[in-house]
């Protein structure tokens, strides 16, 4: 454990920078002596656990054309390479988790719903 700012004993402010092991403190610098200092209970080792998750979608099978359609159905930006454009599209998908939505024209005579489209599915015509 790094544990590092300052301490104050009651009439000085000391820097400390140190590091908590099983075998005891280690000092990076300070004034502290910390040859006084235990270290009681047990410590353990924490591992950060990464776990990756593959993509449902098919933005990686689609051409640059192709998602550059569905960017600008969506107002974004069209610009960047690839892997830019499918994270921008992921990052887009994440915040709207019910898809595109598109309103119906007006003089189409229906009542105004809009319809959700899930382009999972979709393919772009060229």
């Amino acid at each position: 454990m790094k544990i590092t700012g300052s301490v104050t004993d009651g009439f000085k402010t000391h820097l400390i920078d140190w590091t908590i092991t099983a075998d005891g403190v280690e000092s990076h610098g300070g004034a502290l002596d910390t040859s006084l200092l235990s270290v009681t209970g047990i410590l353990t080792a924490q591992q950060e656990i990464v776990e990756e998750v593959a993509p449902t979608d098919s933005y990686g099978e689609m051409t640059v054309v192709d998602l550059k359609v569905l960017l600008s159905q969506r107002d974004l930006p069209i610009y960047g390479n690839k892997d830019q454009l499918i994270e921008r599209l992921r990052g887009w998908d994440a915040s709207n988790p019910d898809g595109l939505v598109e309103a119906v024209a007006e003089d189409s005579g229906e009542s105004g719903e809009a319809t959700v489209v899930d382009e999972s599915e979709a393919e772009v015509v060229e």
